[in-house]
Parts: C-alpha cells; sequence; structure tokens
C-alpha cells in the first residue's frame, strides 16, 4: 500500500501521544535497521481513559524465555515469554529471539520478505514462533523497545468483550471454542513441520496420516536463505525433539545490538 512501516497489535489497547513516532525513532536507533524489528508483550491497564495513556511509560521487556505447552489444545507449541527487562541507562535497543503477535512494528518491506500465510488462517498458537524464525531466517533482527508507549487490556471478557474463538465459531456457524480448537490443532501440524518436530509432523508422517493438506503451497510460506532453521534453533538454545528451551544469556543480559 506504499507505506513505509508496517505494525501488527492485538485489539483493546491504549498508546501515548506521538507513539508512532516514539516507535519510528526506536527502530532507527537499532544497529540493523533498516533490517530491524520492534517487539515487545506490551503491558497491560484496567481503567480505560479513551485510549490515551497518560502515566510515564514504563521499561521494556525483552522476550527472551520460552517454554514448551503441554496444554491439550497447544500441543506442546513453543510458547514465548519475557526475561530479564531493561534498567534504563540503555544507549539503543538489544536484540532479542523472537517476535510477539500482540505487538511488533517493522520497515513495511518485511511483508514483502516474509509475506503472511494464508494457509494459517486463525492461527493463535504457533504464530509467534513461526514469525520469529521466518524473519530470522530472511535476515531481519528483532529488538526489544525500551520503553512502552502501548498498553493492553489482558482482560476483556471482563468488559463483555468478544474472545477470538468465539469469533471463529460465530464465522462458521459453529458457536464455542470447540470449533476453534479442531482448527488449531490441524494447523499447528504446519507449524510444526516447519519448525522440525521429526516425530508428528514429517511430510512422510503426515501424508501417512491423511495430512498432507497442511503441507499445502509451504515452500513459498517457510524460512529464507540469508540464515538456517539449524542456525535459529542453536541461537535461541531450543531443542525440539527433547521439548526443551534452555536459558538464552545473550538476550538477557542485553549482549547483541
Amino acid at each position: 500500500g506504499g507505506e513505509s512501516y508496517f505494525m501488527q497489535v492485538d485489539s483493546h489497547l491504549e498508546f501515548y501521544t506521538h507513539w508512532d513516532e516514539l516507535y519510528t525513532n526506536e527502530l532507527k536507533s537499532a544497529k540493523s535497521f533498516p533490517k530491524a524489528i520492534l517487539s515487545s508483550y506490551p503491558p497491560g491497564f484496567n481503567a480505560e481513559n479513551g485510549g490515551i495513556l497518560e502515566s510515564e511509560p514504563s521499561p521494556g521487556a525483552r522476550l527472551c524465555t520460552c517454554e514448551f505447552s503441554y496444554s491439550d489444545v497447544e500441543a506442546k507449541i513453543i510458547r514465548i515469554n519475557t526475561g530479564v527487562g531493561y534498567r534504563g541507562d540503555e544507549e539503543h535497543p538489544t536484540q532479542i529471539p523472537f517476535i510477539a503477535a500482540g505487538f511488533f512494528f517493522a520497515p513495511a518491506g518485511f511483508l514483502a520478505d516474509v509475506p503472511f500465510d494464508p494457509y494459517m488462517p486463525w492461527c493463535f498458537m504457533g504464530e509467534e514462533i513461526m514469525l520469529s524464525m521466518r524473519a530470522w531466517t530472511h535476515g531481519w533482527d528483532i529488538y526489544a523497545p525500551r520503553s512502552n508507549w502501548i498498553a493492553h487490556q489482558y482482560r476483556p471478557g471482563r468488559m463483555g468483550l468478544p474472545k477470538f474463538w468465539g469469533s471463529v465459531g460465530r464465522l462458521f456457524g459453529r458457536p464455542g471454542p470447540g470449533f476453534s480448537n479442531q482448527l488449531q490443532l490441524l494447523m499447528i501440524k504446519r507449524v510444526k513441520h516447519l519448525v522440525g518436530y521429526e516425530d508428528c509432523c514429517s511430510r512422510e508422517k503426515l501424508q501417512r496420516d491423511g495430512d498432507e493438506l497442511v503441507l499445502m503451497d509451504v515452500e513459498h510460506y517457510g524460512f529464507g536463505d540469508v540464515r538456517s532453521r539449524e542456525e535459529y534453533l542453536k541461537w535461541t538454545n531450543i531443542d525440539v525433539e527433547g521439548k526443551r528451551c534452555h536459558s538464552i544469556e545473550w538476550c538477557n543480559k542485553g549482549e547483541l545490538l
């Protein structure tokens, strides 16, 4: 569309005045700009203020940890989380290994390099690890912003607002979370195939199980050729076979500019 920047966010946000200029300047201060992405989990808020944040911005948090989920509907997918935050005296943002689906900000060229996968609609669990790995292997570096200039209402249900899985059910005339969960469990196999879950989701196993549909055009929406999947997993200390995420010290210490 000719825009210079792209941002993906969750619903139910409030913003500081001039948030767009603040994030643009923060992005430009990243060492890898223009091949840089800002991402974080915004802090929460409770009381509505007409979309405007007025208190002092809180220090940014780095996305430095992950785990393999054991929830039935999440099916051992990799979930990301925060690590050690900024102290407040850093001169530049530092690199992190993960993109949060709830907020990331990047030059619009990101969309040409890493187009959204049309075969993963309504994907909730699995979106973040795929965004992270695809971006990094295409040569993009991910950074945590040093301050939070947006905030998120993490409990919209208390306000009577619809939930994600409810909208999927309404679209297909199948109310309740059950139908959305069925879609999630199918789409997660596409994510697992790309990430490298050989125990469940190799091409051969998916074909034997009659799930080869999840591999439709997968070669067009996979990883780049600047860096490899194996390099990413080593860099992030993730053991896919053993289903373990180990400590990512360089991230928590803010060592990479």
